[in-house]
């Protein structure tokens, strides 16, 4: 694709997640939804030509980051109307732990999956042997004969560095725990200790699906267990 291709490949995030922005946004200000809309999508334009990925917007670990980095813009958007982030980070996880389930795809087979695993190993191998300052560098892990299925570590993250150029680091923890919310409601097992966002020198990341969840949550006080039993 050429430079003006990825760009407005990365503004289309934007546009599909305008759907639920207002509902996130009514929750915390009293003010024009669209109001804020408006404004957060001028913020994000502003952000493309920064962002990472932006030379390659299809790569897997990019939409995860152009999603984040959607949040953010409509985060600086609600900042100036006396929104911190601890509120918006709280209302964001409400509003995800509320919202359905997506519907899993049941042609999907095992082979599909196996090979998206395979795509994912391949994929963290190449990010530590050609980082990319401001990429994602993961590494991915076998199960076997561990006590988890699958896991992987992110060594240095996108999100966070993304994050804190725009002095949103508060923010990064509740995003993270998103993951938390994600697993729960998939019965996923996901097992965390730690996260860059709050100190950690790698986010970790145990899938066991059915097992005991281990809540990043729970060791950040500002975050409460939203959704947890």
């Amino acid at each position: 694709m050429t430079p003006e291709e990825n760009e407005q490949f990365i503004r289309d995030v934007f546009a599909e997640a305008r759907f639920r922005i207002p509902r996130l946004v009514s929750r915390l200000v009293e003010d024009d939804a669209q109001a804020v809309v408006e404004e957060a999508a001028e913020i994000f334009d502003r952000m493309i030509p920064d962002m990472a990925y932006v030379d390659n917007p299809e790569h897997s670990m990019a939409l995860p980051l152009f999603i984040c980095n959607v949040n953010l813009a409509v985060f600086l958007a609600l900042k100036e109307r006396g929104v911190d982030a601890h509120r918006f980070g709280n209302a964001m996880l409400t509003g995800l732990t509320a919202a359905p389930l997506p519907v899993p795809d049941e042609s999907l087979g095992k082979g599909f999956l196996e090979e998206r695993c395979d795509d994912f190993v391949a994929l963290g191998e190449a990010s530590q042997q050609d980082p990319v300052p401001g990429e994602f560098v993961l590494e991915v892990l076998s199960g076997e004969g561990e006590a988890f299925e699958w896991g992987y570590n992110i060594k240095s993250c996108a999100i966070c560095h993304s994050f804190s150029k725009h002095d949103a680091m508060d923010l990064v923890p509740y995003l993270c725990a998103t993951h938390d919310v994600m697993s729960d409601k998939g019965n996923q097992g996901l097992a965390r200790t730690g996260s860059i966002a709050v100190g950690a020198h790698q986010c970790d990341f145990r899938y066991k699906r059915g097992g005991e969840s281990q809540r990043l949550a729970r060791s950040i006080r500002t975050i409460p267990l939203v959704g947890a039993q």
